[in-house]
């Protein structure tokens, strides 16, 4: 279809419009607005060997360039960043529309790329800013595959176009950790849609295996280690093979959210997640929806190629997600489905092509019936975008939305908890503190929220065994122990306070040798 392109980036443009009102919402803020690197270009040098998150966390520094590009061109206005985000989301989605249209028939094309722009899993991509980061991500993936099937269906690639080829996997890289998987995407289309012809070994693979090695080599350099994030604290201390069972449970979820995301929220987690090593029927129903994906791959792989590749691009795009290689910072998000989204879009236009020759025979009935309710699920996905492009127009929305879609996830509470604390609620702190605790309290984190949020309205009687708690879980947590150790001198309890320098001294936490100095040093 000639303007197929132009259509489906029309309408994912339009869906996400409401979101140029937006301000900066959650993440934003400490990625963004608080940001001083990003506040311009006159720090670009800087960008390029710093870490993306405050604390030395992960490596973006494409997606960190755009952003200080977007604030030299607005003055730091949120409407020029969204607008970007708009922007690249209408691009994606005319990406998509490329790749399904070199696979599928032009009608099962077409409408595996409306299904695309209208998924309202992508809300959380378009209407928060650091969503940008997942589309320059998935931008360079969609480019590079699709150019490889172009340019390999023409012949043997050039040496041009091998080079172009491991650019777009390195600035997939730059952008977000995913794009660590291009080049298995590559290798994915290759072994499923290629026939009988195949790359030979050589600068293709050289080339792609330089452009990761040059991503881990930066990262290393800047990061001083390759993983780059703190673990999130169910998976404190938690082995591999121990996070691959806990993440079975996780599985559902993402096939609901993929399927049917009528429930959109922005943190999942403990407790409403039953994620844990011993395996349940949440672990169970995860392990039986992979197996039937491996059996649908290996069952297709030659009939249906692109369907096998479709279900290969999802599991490759949720792999670097799963933290079964590393721990992440998180359990899951809705922002990381993006990517597997495209695989999603091409396993439904493939079903949809191969049903092509049985809907022309399909009674008059039978196929309007099918037609109205193929219309109505694009309606209530289209509404279902609208509606939730509200929850991220202010921080203020966002937080209280968040607590009502997530009451029985902790982080829900535990992130509304410091919202309201940096807002001086301290009130409201301590109470969203308390659902989070009460909910899961193996999160150091949460302690030192609740502990601190008590220490602020003069209560550290109250606090001090809280915080103590979170020194507990968490030794080498330096700033709940300085909590503990500033409410005991606070209430008077010095032995306390000396005891929790001294253990940090031991630890090898130098920073707290003075304070045990001073807390020795006899009074005058």
């Amino acid at each position: 279809m000639k303007h197929g392109a132009p259509v489906v980036a029309a309408l994912a443009a339009a869906l996400a419009l409401p979101s140029l009102f937006n301000g900066f919402v959650y993440d934003d803020v400490l990625v963004i607005l608080q940001n001083p690197l990003v506040h311009g270009l006159s720090h670009s040098g800087e960008l390029w060997h710093s870490s993306y998150w405050p604390a030395g966390l992960l490596y973006r520094p494409l997606t960190s360039q755009l952003f200080a590009l977007q604030w030299a061109l607005g003055g730091g206005s949120p409407m020029v960043f969204h607008a970007v985000s708009i922007l690249l989301a209408a691009v994606t989605a005319a990406l998509v529309f490329r790749l399904c249209g070199r696979l599928l028939p032009p009608p099962a094309a077409l409408l595996a790329a409306v299904l695309f722009a209208l998924h309202p899993v992508h809300v959380e991509v378009v209407a928060n800013v650091v969503g940008q980061a997942e589309l320059l991500a998935a931008i360079c993936a969609l480019l590079a595959v699709e150019r490889y099937l172009a340019w390999s269906a023409q012949g043997e690639l050039s040496q041009l176009q091998r080079l172009l080829l491991a650019g777009l996997t390195l600035l997939g890289i730059l952008a977000k950790e995913t794009g660590y998987v291009i080049p298995l995407l590559l290798a994915a289309a290759q072994l499923t849609l290629a026939g009988q012809r195949r790359e030979r070994p050589g600068d293709f693979y050289v080339l792609q295996g330089a452009a990761v090695v040059v991503g881990l080599l930066l990262r290393l350099a800047v990061l001083g280690g390759l993983a780059g994030e703190n673990p999130a604290a169910i998976f404190r201390g938690v082995g591999a093979g121990s996070r691959a069972i806990a993440m079975l449970a996780v599985v559902p979820e993402w096939a609901r959210l993929l399927l049917w995301p009528a429930h959109l929220q922005a943190e999942y987690g403990p407790p409403a997640l039953p994620v844990s090593a011993s395996p349940g029927f949440a672990h169970f129903a995860g392990l039986i929806l992979l197996a039937a994906v491996a059996a649908l791959v290996a069952r297709n792989w030659r009939r249906r190629p692109v369907l096998a590749f479709g279900l290969l691009w999802m599991l490759l795009g949720l792999a670097p997600v799963s933290n079964v290689a590393a721990a992440t910072g998180i359990l899951m998000a809705e922002r990381t489905l993006f990517l597997p989204s495209v695989g999603l879009a091409l396993v439904l236009g493939a079903a949809l092509a191969s049903l092509r020759p049985r809907w022309s025979a399909a009674p008059a009935g039978l196929r309007v019936a099918a037609a109205g309710g193929a219309l109505g699920l694009l309606g209530l996905a289209a509404a279902r975008d609208l509606t939730r492009q509200a929850a991220w127009r202010s921080q203020e929305a966002f937080f209280a939305q968040l607590q009502r879609d997530a009451p029985r996830t902790y982080r829900a509470h535990f992130v509304a908890s410091r919202y309201f604390y940096g807002e001086r609620r301290f009130a409201e702190a301590e109470r969203a503190a308390r659902r989070a605790l009460a909910l899961y309290s193996l999160d150091p984190q949460v302690h030192e929220q609740l502990g601190q949020a008590l220490r602020v309205q003069g209560r550290c009687g109250e606090a001090l065994p809280i915080l103590a708690v979170g020194v507990r879980l968490a030794p080498d947590r330096t700033t709940v122990r300085s909590r503990l150790i500033e409410c005991a001198l606070t209430a008077g309890d010095t032995a306390r306070a000396l005891a929790a320098a001294n253990e940090a001294v031991a630890l090898g936490q130098a920073e707290f040798r003075g304070t045990a100095e001073r807390l020795t040093r006899p009074r005058p």
